[in-house]
């Protein structure tokens, strides 16, 4: 009896190892000779687009079958444009990956009918990095304390209007913003050329890629930063949370602060084949480890701190359960209550 247990329990392991070869060699064989695109939710120079790129020309070479992988910019709506052709146009076989804005998946689950996409639908594969996002102002504005950015009027460009909506509406703040740029890079040159005095949703490791020397030449100031903790290059420039006083500001800002841990998101389409997703999940984590990804993200100043697709799944999914009341709130905060009303019930 106890050797029939033994060769059971052996040919048991022999078809459960099998299996994982077959699929192994069932993913592998999809990729060979396939072409993945990196889609890029931005324009062309700014953070998510230098990491989007520096992503996809490491991708090829861990993933199975070694596909070749391109790049391709879909700029519109602050990412929303991209999510949405995840769901709906884009081949749904493992050969489509999007990286867009780490707020698209909040604008999903509050209904904004620009949203036409499910994210807790989407196969999150990853995000390369936790960030700080930061609000600054141009050297010439005469803004260079959180004090002075609370209470005077300061007109920032905006792609993303939610953490100056927030400041505004929580604590009283008199921020202006001009809207409608295509892309982060767009409001940066606004910035340079004096159109605005200021800029926020923009991230600590967009400001070191894209424009070190601005920080190095003292050409902005960095007013306040969105984040659980600290950036360690910032340890002088206050937490939005210090600005908070009571226990319901602080439950806005946490909610609204979970999408910094996906701050840098890559998703596929809905309706991939799980065997594809896992092979996609375990690239990204192996690309955040190849000693070439590494180095070209030194060169560019891209901070790297990769985040599981699985993690994220679990991030989108607890945005998915929040209650609806608190969903509505954090809602009418981050838009205005104008335009969030004008998007319906949750």
């Amino acid at each position: 009896m106890h050797l029939l247990k033994v060769a059971c329990g052996a040919m048991a392991a022999a078809i459960v190892g099998n299996a994982s070869v077959a699929v192994a060699d069932a993913v592998e064989d999809f990729y060979t000779g396939k072409r993945i695109t990196v889609y890029i939710g931005s324009s062309a120079g700014g953070g998510t687009d230098l990491y989007g790129r520096t992503f996809g020309q490491f991708l090829g070479n861990v993933m199975p079958g070694k596909p070749t992988v391109i790049i391709s910019n879909v700029p519109g709506a602050n990412g929303l444009t991209l999510a949405n052709q995840l769901q709906k146009v884009l081949p749904k076989d493992g050969t489509a990956i999007g990286t867009f804005d780490r707020n698209a998946a909040m604008h999903s689950v509050w209904r904004n009918p620009k949203a036409q996409f499910v994210a807790g639908d989407l196969n999150w594969i990853g995000s390369a990095n936790i960030d700080a996002s930061t609000c600054v102002t141009w050297h010439t504005s005469g803004i260079d304390t959180l004090e002075k950015f609370m209470t005077r009027p300061v007109v920032l460009g905006s792609t993303a209007v939610y953490h100056a909506n927030a400041l505004n509406t929580l604590f009283g703040a008199k921020l202006k913003q001009v809207t409608g740029y295509p892309g982060g890079n767009d409001v940066l040159l606004a910035l340079e050329r004096g159109e605005v005095e200021g800029r926020c949703n923009w991230s600590w490791s967009s400001i070191m890629a894209t424009r070190a020397e601005w920080v190095r030449d003292k050409k902005i100031n960095v007013i306040v930063q969105f984040a659980d903790e600290k950036h360690p290059d910032l340890p002088n420039v206050p937490l939005v949370s210090e600005l908070a006083k009571t226990d319901k500001e602080r439950k806005i800002l946490d909610l609204m602060l979970s999408s910094q841990v996906m701050a840098r998101p890559f998703a596929a389409p809905p309706g991939v084949p799980a065997d594809r997703v896992k092979a996609l999940r375990a690239a990204f984590m192996a690309v955040a480890k190849d000693p070439g990804f590494v180095a070209a993200s030194k060169a560019q100043q891209l901070e790297v701190e990769p985040v599981s697709g699985e993690r994220i799944q679990e991030i989108v999914q607890r945005m998915t359960d929040t209650p609806k009341p608190i969903l509505r709130e954090l809602r009418d905060i981050a838009l205005g209550p104008e335009a969030s009303a004008a998007l319906g019930d949750l």
